[in-house]
């Protein structure tokens, strides 16, 4: 069972890059970790990938010994096991909004004697039953990192008490949703965001966790890093896929080609 890239970084004060990937191909998954990235996200939440192919993304990572982060669909306690069970180092779950919900999530993720994950102890992370059984359940609640994302205003006044949790590792501000739900849809620079900002990452230094947020741009990476924030998301092959084919477009445009399509 290989160590969790993130978690190690992490615990050692440097800054970890996570990358996106929304097309289900485990082919664009190995060369992301080819070139070298920490992590990779893989969505369930507003995506979707059979399980064959989900695993398959998380055994391309794993071969690059590259740390996938899957968000779950929050379909149940089985959307969280099973990617972690295929591999994966890294569960997000998306919308957490109590101290209840939280310590539904740690239950459900971490074995005795932190929860009460459902135990099996066959699969790929426990490398299909050749590590010993106890050995295998302490590396697993030490080399997989829980990941609540922290994108409803409801959720804020009870922030501190979920960051005293015991078994979860990261603090991730949804900026996106949270602009949403605050009442202005993708402005992310207003200040009530960095007030989240500002406030997650104390909070998650005071009770030994990592603070966690989109990076959009090395600028806006820099202030993130300066707040005290070290796992970054930014970038996805869609849209860096998409960007480049609008660029060679626009450029054939400007010598006489001319395009059909919705752009």
């Amino acid at each position: 069972m290989e160590r969790s890239r993130v978690l190690e970084k992490l615990r050692a004060g440097k800054p970890v890059l996570c990358t996106k990937t929304n097309f289900k191909d485990p082919a664009i998954v190995e060369l992301i970790g080819l070139i070298g990235f920490d992590c990779i996200w893989i969505c369930q939440e507003h995506l979707w990938a059979d399980k064959e192919t989900l695993y398959s993304m998380i055994a391309s990572a794993r071969l690059t010994g590259m740390d996938s982060m899957v968000r779950i669909e929050k379909s149940g306690y089985a959307s969280a096991i099973k990617p972690l069970e295929m591999g994966a180092k890294g569960i997000m779950i998306p919308h957490i909004r109590s101290v209840e919900e939280a310590k539904f999530w740690i239950e459900a993720t971490r074995f005795f004697p932190i929860g009460r994950r459902g135990l099996d102890g066959v699969n790929a992370d426990a490398d299909w039953g050749l590590m010993d059984l106890h050995k295998y359940m302490d590396f697993s609640n030490k080399e997989t990192f829980v990941v609540f994302q922290v994108e409803d205003p409801e959720v804020l006044p009870y922030i501190d008490d979920i960051g005293k949790l015991p078994g979860f590792d990261v603090l991730f501000v949804g900026i996106g949703d949270l602009s949403q739900a605050l009442g202005f849809p993708g402005e992310l620079d207003r200040s009530e965001i960095w007030e989240v900002l500002k406030k997650i990452a104390d909070i998650a230094k005071r009770y030994g966790k990592f603070a966690g947020a989109p990076g959009i741009t090395v600028e806006r990476t820099k202030k993130l890093l300066d707040l005290g924030y070290l796992f970054i998301t930014n970038g996805a092959d869609v849209i860096f896929l998409r960007d480049s084919f609008l660029r060679l477009k626009k450029d054939y445009e400007g010598i006489g080609f001319t395009f059909g399509g919705l752009q």
